[in-house]
């Protein structure tokens, strides 16, 4: 691991430790511009972690500081998530023109990464997320094609299948996105749609562009399931 410290940090708070872990994509050409940038005084944005493409790891903020990198977002009923978070971002170009793949040697270094983070410190699987979870209005990171099953499988995430249609009532579905952690608006509009469109990014990939129905909401209520058994289990 190739230390290369950002400037960009401040203290977490007294007593407070990291719980959530946030899930990026540089959105750059390459892995050193993305790391000039998390590290320019000037950008005022941070990470903790960036995996490069080929798996090499760069540590840029100790675990134990707060890095700048979720912006405005919210998590399972708390704003701040900067404060309570480990930022790791992914060397990727993003939504150009198409949704990302990532490499196997990134997932690699990703899942071990995850394996010491949440030995140290106490994230559940719930709230490892991404950048379109806690932020569905300002971003889509990172992005439809990012194998939430694969951290599922291997213990770091919660993911289920796409659920058989229900009558869709959108009050229901609000109620379990919230139950999901997500932070939901009061009534349908444009930041209701958005979160839709980071719930079908996530969970419903190839339903992105989609308005919520049925299916939406069937598959809304087993995620929450799964986190509310999560939470169960300590």
């Amino acid at each position: 691991m190739r230390q290369v410290p950002s400037p960009n940090h401040n203290g977490r708070g007294e007593g407070v430790r990291p719980d959530i872990v946030v899930i990026h994509y540089t959105d750059m050409t390459d892995a050193e511009s993305a790391v000039r940038w998390l590290c320019n005084p000037a950008s005022k944005v941070s990470c903790h972690y960036l995996i490069g493409a080929d798996g090499a790891l760069v540590q840029m903020v100790e675990e134990t500081r707060r890095a700048w990198h979720a912006g405005v977002s919210a998590w399972d009923g708390t704003g701040d998530i900067n404060s309570r978070s480990i930022g790791i971002e992914l060397d990727s170009p993003g939504h150009r023109p198409d949704a990302p793949c990532f490499p196997q040697a990134q997932m690699a270094s990703l899942l071990a990464l995850l394996d010491g983070i949440r030995s140290r410190w106490p994230v559940p699987r719930r709230n490892v997320v991404g950048h379109s979870d806690i932020a569905p209005e300002r971003k889509i990171d990172p992005g439809e094609r990012f194998p939430w099953a694969d951290l599922a499988a291997a213990g770091h995430a919660l993911h289920v299948a796409p659920a058989a249609a229900e009558p869709f009532q959108s009050p229901a579905l609000r109620a379990e996105l919230a139950a999901g952690g997500y932070a939901v608006p009061p009534q349908d509009g444009p930041a209701m749609d958005a979160l839709v469109a980071a719930f079908h990014r996530r969970h419903l990939p190839e339903r992105v562009g989609a308005p919520a129905d049925g299916v939406t909401l069937a598959t809304a209520r087993a995620f929450a399931a799964a986190v509310a058994a999560d939470r169960a289990a300590g």
